[in-house]
């Protein structure tokens, strides 16, 4: 009888494993794998809970809120990922608790927290990496999750220092304790445990005691439900769009032979528009995601001119409109920026300008990978955008800012400027995709760049 009740429960998980829309999607498009398929149905989930959580959890106790995230955050990685992914996260968060709990607020609590996140993250790169391409795996939780922790320790240890030791910012998102059931919360949490944005906990825990003030609409739910949709339309056109490009301008196009013998400024252009449906891609993910944080009310921010875009990632208009690539990365993954400026460049105001910058690079790479395209794509960054400054500067010294030359050298001046910037983004952006040094060189020589001009370009 076990015998027969086990062969019927896995045809019957066979059979609804034929209806799964992350298997059946990616045979119509090859280029969305099941794992990002799984990913985006997860993000989409993300409006109907936030729905639930208005309508029958806001305004209910802390343990009752706490319970509702930890829950629907773990289904959803359990979906994805499956049990062991799922093990992974909370291991993380639990070895750190154990830390906070053993140690107390000290700095040999946030060295052990940080290298304990840090180290298991990186290990899980080192075995979890089994191709060249990338695809959604227990890491990609991992990653935000190592974040979100060692965020949560450097704002436990600053709640526990001497009001004059801390600075304003840290007044803001200090804490003084929490519980192992609030951090899994925390890092679990549908609002950002998967694919961000970094919210502090502070807030995070402000807003499950109700303590979180934000504009209300007449049934005293937060206002933000057109604002949350017209993100959730952008989110998903702007994913559409990456979806239809992607299936003309592949990797496997840059990489093959036919590539190589076409003409230089069709190289230029073709990774160009590569390198600028990659970022498409988050650009749509992380729209969608500010939508759901707006939509159940955490987002709420009374000092930003657009109050319920305190969960943005990508201000999208300055981005793609921008002149200079400074732009480009000013306005693109701004919470996790933030994080880095916040609690690794803004901790280490002894230490010189490069040594600072050079840490926080280092960090900044190995939390996005340990393959040689992450070295390669962020390492190009510190070059363009140092030039950049550096001929920006001159041009001024000379002729003065953009706004007081003639409206024809103006638009002449702004459409050259962002050409370059889009082919300059193509070809930097591309290492970060094709992972590979062998495939990222390739690539360089194809569109005319020589091995030793790679990173001194300018």
């Amino acid at each position: 009888r076990i015998q027969i009740l086990f062969e019927n429960t896995m045809m019957v998980q066979l059979h609804l494993h034929e209806y799964d829309p992350a298997v059946i999607f990616p045979q119509y498009f090859p280029v969305v794998t099941a794992g990002i398929c799984r990913l985006v149905i997860c993000l989409l989930i993300v409006y109907p809970l936030s729905f639930i959580h208005r309508e029958l959890i806001l305004g209910k106790p802390r343990s009752v809120q706490l319970t509702y995230f930890f829950l629907s955050g773990f289904g959803i990685i359990y979906y994805i990922l499956g049990i062991a992914g799922s093990v992974h996260c909370i291991l993380n968060v639990l070895g750190v608790w154990i830390f906070k709990k053993i140690f107390g607020p000290s700095k040999t609590t946030l060295v052990l927290s940080a290298t304990y996140t840090m180290v298991y993250l990186v290990v899980g790169y080192i075995f979890n990496t089994r191709a060249e391409v990338y695809d959604i795996s227990w890491t990609t939780p991992h990653s935000i999750h190592t974040m979100k922790l060692i965020g949560l320790i450097f704002d436990y240890c600053d709640g526990n220092k001497d009001e004059e030791s801390q600075t304003d910012d840290q007044k803001k998102h200090a804490v003084q304790d929490f519980s192992l059931f609030e951090a899994l919360s925390f890092c679990f949490t549908y609002t950002g445990g998967l694919t961000g944005p970094q919210i502090p906990f502070k807030k995070f825990r402000d807003f499950c005691d109700n303590q979180l003030e934000y504009e209300k609409d007449g049934n005293g739910k937060p206002n933000s439900v057109r604002y949350a949709i017209s993100r959730l339309k952008i989110g998903v056109a702007v994913m559409s769009v990456y979806l239809t490009g992607s299936t003309f301008f592949t990797r496997e196009t840059i990489l093959s032979e036919e590539f190589v013998s076409c003409g230089i400024a069709y190289k230029w252009l073709y990774l160009s528009v590569f390198g600028a449906l990659a970022l498409i891609k988050y650009t749509g993910v992380w729209t969608v995601m500010e939508g759901g944080c707006a939509l159940v009310g955490i987002s709420y921010d009374s000092e930003l001119e657009e109050v319920w875009s305190g969960a943005r990632s990508v201000n999208i208009v300055p981005m793609a409109l921008g002149l200079t690539n400074k732009e480009f990365i000013d306005n693109f993954n701004i919470t996790t920026k933030n994080w880095f400026i916040r609690y690794l460049f803004k901790r280490t105001r002894g230490w010189s300008k490069w040594t600072r910058m050079s840490y926080t690079y280092l960090f900044i790479i190995l939390w996005h990978g340990v393959l040689p395209g992450y070295f390669m794509a962020f390492l190009f960054e510190i070059p363009v955008v140092t030039a950049e400054k550096q001929l920006t500067n001159i041009i001024i010294s000379y002729y003065g800012t953009i706004d007081v030359w003639s409206d024809r050298t103006q638009a002449a001046v702004r459409f050259s400027s962002r050409v370059v910037r889009l082919l300059v983004l193509g070809y930097g952006i591309q290492p970060f995709i094709l992972l590979s040094l062998h495939d990222s060189i390739r690539v360089s020589r194809s569109v005319g760049v020589s091995d030793a001009s790679f990173f001194p370009i300018s």
